[in-house]
């Protein structure tokens, strides 16, 4: 079960504490008034040092800001910054603040707890992020953002934009990036995981699943994600995706998902328009090592089944990730 304690940084189980290990924070802010598309990412390690991201899609402009800087490897409650961008827990499992103050742009905002947290435990099979080389935790929630956002240079210099939208967090304390890569990989470009987050009136809906599952026993093949509304963040039962990619085979044109309800009810859910993309900032120790090709588009959402319509981030994966090396 999530405690109020897990909104902080995690100690790596002793047997472990030789291996890289950390608290990887994921808000996103999608407000199509405003025209602002973003993530803000976060990797706080046992290692001497944390990563800063905020990667913005700004009037259809991709702005992205990144930081690495030195953090003690004790647990500590925060907040955390690197003098640009900083993360703070106001109430623990209800609500955080996410500010930034930098060159190109800057934001306050606050980040309210919709619906109770979901607990990746409480996934139908267990935590589908367990075979990927995690332990420790891993929830989630459905949010709502709001605040300001100034435009710092281009030609919308001097906006200031109020942001009131709904919004994704998610929580995970893991040895992610730990283990080494092959030597050698090879070139391609194989669909891996993918993880909707979908932002409708009534409901906020989350799934996570493999886009390739021809061949895999249905019983037996990763499935996660939760939907909660007015009865609170339950589970569903399964998950899958199709996914449309441009000629470059790692550009996500479009997604259908057929995804199963706690009580049973099936839903398609399809992307509409796209607004942008960005992709995280996904390194172990090695700067130079580029470990995993992990995109965040921003798309318009529709459930076939009524009608309703909403809008969010449609994570997904390539493997292996190109380019690999980054000089």
């Amino acid at each position: 079960m999530t405690t109020a304690q897990d909104e902080f940084r995690h100690a790596p189980p002793p047997e472990h504490d030789h291996l890289l290990y950390g608290d990887t924070l994921w808000v996103s802010v999608v407000d199509r008034e405003a025209n602002i598309f973003g993530i803000n990412h976060f990797h706080l390690t046992n290692k001497g040092f944390a990563r800063f991201e905020a990667l913005y899609v700004i009037d259809g402009v991709m702005q992205l800001y990144g930081n690495k800087v030195p953090l003690g490897p004790a647990p500590d409650n925060g907040p955390w910054s690197d003098g640009v961008l900083t993360y703070a827990v106001t109430k623990p499992l209800e609500e955080i603040r996410i500010t930034m103050d930098g060159p190109r742009y800057g934001f306050d905002l606050k980040f309210a707890g919709r619906f109770p947290v979901f607990d990746y435990e409480d996934c139908v099979r267990g935590n589908p992020l367990s075979h990927s080389n995690y332990y420790g935790g891993h929830f989630e929630q459905g949010m709502h953002c709001t605040g300001d956002f100034e435009i710092r240079g281009g030609p919308a210099k001097g906006s200031v934009r109020k942001i009131d939208s709904w919004s994704h967090r998610d929580h995970s304390w893991s040895d992610r990036f730990a283990v080494e890569p092959p030597w050698e990989i090879p070139d391609a470009s194989n669909p891996g995981h993918f993880w909707p987050s979908v932002q409708i009136e009534r409901a906020h809906i989350n799934a996570f699943g493999i886009i390739d599952q021809a061949g895999v026993d249905p019983a037996t093949t990763p499935v996660g994600g939760f939907i909660s509304d007015k009865n609170g963040s339950r589970a569903i039962t399964a998950a899958r995706a199709q996914v449309l990619r441009a000629d470059d085979h790692r550009t996500a044109v479009a997604f259908r998902y057929e995804l199963t309800m706690p009580d049973g009810e099936v839903l398609h859910i399809r992307t509409g328009r796209k607004y942008g993309q960005v992709k995280l900032w996904d390194r172990a120790e090695n700067d130079l090592e580029n470990r995993l090709d992990c995109y965040e588009p921003f798309f318009d959402f529709e459930i076939e089944e009524t009608g309703e319509r909403g809008y969010g981030v449609a994570e997904y994966s390539i493997r292996p990730p190109s380019p690999r090396w980054l000089v």
